[in-house]
């Protein structure tokens, strides 16, 4: 896969969690990432595309309106290493992270791994 499909694949990932709306989120994450996929972050050791959902659809709870932007991409292998930002509703940045993932056979994520500081979220 090259870099700008790779790439596309995790923004749909990440542009998931900036959509209100579940359906929207779950269309999202239906066309980046598999159905049996691993998700870790400092706070979350989670499987399956339906708790990410839940974990997307929280996301929103917990900052509505909050969106990502990738500062930078990586990848070789079906791997990729990432470091994006996350804003608030008014676009002011709040933290900045890293994010490792894979991808499967089929082109979607299988394992996302996100890193940051502690106290970040």
């Amino acid at each position: 896969m090259t870099n700008d499909k790779f790439r596309i694949v995790f923004e749909k990932y990440l542009d998931a969690f900036a959509k209100e709306s579940p359906a929207e989120q779950e269309q999202l994450l239906n066309s980046s990432v598999a159905e049996d996929v691993i998700f870790t972050n400092p706070g979350v050791d989670g499987r399956g595309r339906s708790s990410l959902l839940a974990h997307a659809t929280g996301f929103q709870k917990k900052f509505p309106g909050g969106y990502f932007r990738v500062n930078w991409f990586r990848q070789q292998h079906g791997q990729l290493l990432s470091e994006w930002t996350q804003y608030d509703q008014q676009g002011q940045a709040l933290f900045t992270a890293h994010s490792y993932g894979r991808l499967n056979e089929d082109g979607l994520l299988i394992h996302l791994a996100g890193f940051w500081a502690d106290g970040a979220v």
